[in-house]
């Protein structure tokens, strides 16, 4: 597709104030996915000026970064492949230029909404508690027991005690993620808006965790001390096992997705082992989308026949964004999309999608037909 520079700089001009219509919006996006990226630099940095220096972003898979998300309706689906692409490009010239910082009218953007990170709150057993985040790198010593943070990871040191135990609680706000490796070396990465409760050291002839929210897990098999995750009425119990559970309260069902191994999972009248492959709805037995279910956990949100309703969860439980609706919609979407971009290009890609429209005030987003 071939564009003037004069129609491309309007083009920009309107996105940067947030003043694009559909049409604008599409018109762009097929013009800087079928441009050079540094042409659109050139031209923001001509149309505005860097008011901080910054790298020019290339060489980054645009492809990858963004696959489609398309309406469910064949008649209704375009080519947002490309399109989801372009608008990551314009996204990070805009960050890598300094933009953000210019005193340029733009509502949008200053409006705007970044994706969560890698943060939580450690409850250690007397009640103390550590924030945690992407940036700590420590040694947190509790009476016998070493706890090491890097990043957003915490691992704890295998010990062996006879003496009571004591129970740790790692939390996870809106907006945060972390990963934890247990002391039996079990790997757990916990999702936003959720909470594991775990011993310091594992005794006995159980390994018993608890689960608010959403985990992947990771056990370390030991037969002779099995693994077992509560989750509300639940409880998983694992035979040497990588498996997700999504237990948030604001859900319909406690999902279990099993992609090795084996688990046993019980509600207290029931028991059915999972197979790989395999998910459980509840008691409620089917074969899993297991890319959908574990995508949070490697970047990306993955909708299959998705109602509008449950991606907009996901979305308020990563952006820390509350969520209300001006209409009521019967809006299904498939694709997949990555977590590492704000809010407004999100919405930017269901609103081109058809039906559906956002409106984003402060930490509020207002969702309707268009």
């Amino acid at each position: 597709m071939s564009i003037q520079p004069e129609r491309l700089r309007y083009l920009l001009r309107q996105y940067m104030d947030g003043r694009c219509s559909k049409d604008e919006l599409a018109e762009l996006y097929a013009a800087v996915a079928s441009s050079e990226h540094e042409t659109v630099a050139d031209l923001l940095d001509e149309e505005f000026g860097q008011t901080q220096a910054g790298p020019v972003v290339k060489d980054v898979d645009w492809e990858h970064m963004f696959n489609s998300i398309v309406k469910k309706k064949p008649a209704k689906q375009i080519n947002i492949r490309r399109y989801t692409a372009a608008a990551a490009v314009i996204m990070l010239l805009i960050i890598a230029g300094g933009f953000y910082r210019h005193t340029h009218k733009n509502n949008a953007i200053r409006q705007d909404i970044m994706p969560g990170n890698n943060k939580a709150m450690l409850t250690l057993a007397d009640g103390s508690t550590i924030t945690l985040d992407s940036a700590g790198n420590r040694l947190i010593q509790q009476g016998e027991t070493a706890i090491h943070q890097q990043g957003g990871k915490l691992q704890y040191n295998a010990q062996h005690t006879n003496g009571t135990i004591s129970y740790n609680t790692l939390s996870t706000p809106r907006g945060g993620q972390f990963r934890i490796t247990l002391p039996d070396g079990t790997e757990v990465w916990l999702n936003a808006a959720s909470s594991l409760r775990y011993p310091v050291a594992f005794t006995g002839k159980q390994r018993e965790v608890t689960l608010t929210g959403e985990a992947y897990f990771e056990v370390v098999h030991n037969e002779n001390m099995p693994f077992s995750v509560h989750a509300g009425s639940m409880n998983i119990k694992d035979v040497g096992t990588h498996f997700n559970i999504m237990a948030y309260n604001d859900e319909v069902a406690i999902k279990t997705t099993l992609i090795e191994g084996a688990v046993n999972i019980s509600d207290g009248k029931n028991n059915h082992l999972l197979k790989p492959g395999q998910q459980a709805i509840g008691m409620n037995i089917q074969e899993a989308d297991v890319d959908e279910a574990i995508a949070w956990k490697n970047g990306e949100f993955s909708f299959h026949h998705t109602s509008i309703y449950e991606i907009m969860r996901q979305l308020s439980r990563w952006y820390d964004v509350d969520i209300n609706y001006k209409d009521s919609l019967n809006i299904y979407l498939s694709g997949n999309i990555t977590k590492n971009v704000s809010v407004s290009e999100v919405f930017k890609m269901l609103e081109l999608a058809g039906d559906v429209k956002f409106k984003i005030e402060n930490r509020k987003a207002t969702v309707m037909k268009q």
